[in-house]
């Protein structure tokens, strides 16, 4: 037996997760860094960054109740369907700034849906707020988890946001499962895991 069809049998044998093809590194990796707010965080490759809205995706659309004085910062989204056979769509990091902001002001932005109830999280060593909100008709099409705390006056937000699609049947992939879910969400959760504050 030739080297080539052992290597094919062995790999016949592995589970499909460990038979999966390398992920791509493009675009490169990079580092987000706010001058203006003191924030600073590790985008990986394979993920797009962008300081425009509506370049990738619109903010006003995406997020889920920012204060109408809310900016968008930064915006990263990976650049490819680690799922592509089932209903998973997008995955979006925002970070946002709402200027002269007040303490309520900015953990109301962290609501959460009923019956689950605002907790707090340390990012970068400061206590945010932390909520989700969640929408869609026939399946969940967007999950926004949302983080606040208020710096210098200024309510500074970051949104990790799960997007799918509904119809699973009909389009011929299935719906995205838990576990996949989970991944996805680990991916949001490590440049949230990156984040740094200026100290002044």
């Amino acid at each position: 037996m030739t080297r080539s069809l052992i290597l094919a049998a062995l790999l016949s044998t592995l589970p499909a997760a460990a038979q999966m093809a390398t992920e791509p590194t493009t675009p490169a990796a990079t580092t987000f860094h706010d001058r203006q707010y003191g924030v600073t965080f590790h985008v990986p490759s394979a993920w797009t960054l962008t300081r425009r809205d509506a370049e990738l995706s619109t903010f006003a659309l995406d997020v889920r109740n920012p204060s109408t004085s809310t900016r968008m910062r930064a915006l990263a989204t990976i650049a490819f369907n680690p799922h592509p056979r089932s209903t998973f769509s997008g995955a979006l990091f925002y970070f946002s700034v709402t200027p002269r902001s007040t303490e309520q002001q900015c953990r109301s932005q962290a609501t959460a849906q009923a019956p689950r109830t605002v907790t707090t999280s340390q990012i970068g060593g400061v206590a945010f707020a932390h909520g989700y909100d969640e929408h869609g008709t026939i399946c969940t099409e967007s999950r926004d988890e949302i983080y606040t705390a208020l710096r210098n006056n200024a309510c500074y937000r970051f949104d990790l946001i799960i997007h799918n699609f509904c119809g699973g049947d009909v389009s011929g992939v299935r719906d995205i499962s838990p576990a996949e879910l989970t991944s996805v969400r680990q991916r949001l959760e490590s440049i949230l895991a990156t984040v740094t504050f200026d100290s002044k």
